[in-house]
């Protein structure tokens, strides 16, 4: 469980990738019924680590590994995978991974949050990163999630990620 003054930033994840999953916060759209555990196709698995590198949008680089639980995945409208430094969410519906680095923030540090829509190819994706407080990182994942959900080349996610000042990062499974 994460700490107290995680819980909201943590629970709106969970809410934003749920609407994702659900088409956005307009239409309805049927889906089948999900499945009560993981596939073992699912290219995210339990026990795996995932490299969150990025340059946040005023420039700063860093890399992170977010090592996955061997502990089942949660389903709560995507697969919640926790993770030794926050949580890694995927959703195999909407297409989309969150790479959530949490670790920091009881220490009043910056949450990191990398969004990635479409199909993850060789275990790796590129997404637009979302960093500062945890406060404000919850208000800008839906942001996040309309950018990458809607560009659909590098260059066009750059271009958009600079105009919203928002930062650029992968997710890349580490062998």
């Amino acid at each position: 469980m994460p700490p107290r003054s995680m819980r909201p930033f943590f629970l709106a994840c969970l809410l934003l990738s749920s609407v994702a999953s659900a088409g956005g916060s307009g239409g309805v759209r049927v889906q089948p019924p999900a499945p009560t555990r993981l596939p073992a196709s699912a290219p995210v698995q339990p026990g795996q680590a995932w490299v969150l590198a990025g340059t946040t949008a005023d420039g700063e680089q860093f890399q992170t590994v977010l090592k996955l639980s061997a502990d089942a995945p949660k389903l709560d409208g995507a697969w919640t995978f926790r993770a030794d430094r926050g949580a890694l969410l995927y959703d195999s519906a909407a297409q989309s991974v969150v790479g959530l680095d949490l670790r920091e923030v009881a220490s009043g540090g910056l949450a990191l949050a990398c969004v990635r829509v479409g199909r993850l190819s060789a275990g790796a994706g590129e997404g637009v990163l979302v960093s500062g407080t945890a406060p404000q990182v919850a208000a800008r994942l839906e942001e996040a999630f309309a950018v990458a959900s809607t560009t659909a080349n590098p260059a066009d996610l750059a271009a958009a990620a600079a105009e919203l000042r928002l930062g650029r990062c992968t997710l890349t499974q580490q062998n």
